[in-house]
């Protein structure tokens, strides 16, 4: 008789093992956030910029948002080559996604 308690209990024990596990693992992306501004007036940012991210064979890029602001997910530490354009404007930088899990911004100027 007791060794159906025992089986229930090492039952329990083994599944809570396997919840606390789920429950430790930590979210392995960040979110890269690049906000482009004007050089004459820092103030006042650019909405509609084309930005690409670039470096080796990653390529991403799009538009930035009414604040603008781009934003793209990444699972990979990497430095990035950042290119802004907007009619005759254009800017450039770099930044380094260098610790997984915490978010990174980048305001870039375009003259």
């Amino acid at each position: 008789m007791w060794r159906k308690y025992v089986g229930g209990v090492l039952i329990l024990i083994f599944f809570a093992g396997l919840l606390s596990l789920s429950s430790c693992r930590k979210d392995r992306s960040m979110t890269l956030t690049v906000t482009v501004k004007m050089m004459a007036d820092t103030n006042v940012v650019v909405p509609g910029a084309k930005v690409v991210l670039e470096k080796d064979d990653v390529h991403v890029e799009g538009y930035t948002d009414g604040k603008g602001q781009f934003r793209h997910s990444f699972k990979l530490q990497i430095q990035l080559d950042i290119k802004v354009t907007k009619d005759t404007l254009s800017g450039i930088g770099i930044v380094n996604l260098g610790t997984l899990g915490e978010d990174v911004e980048k305001s870039i100027y375009i003259f």
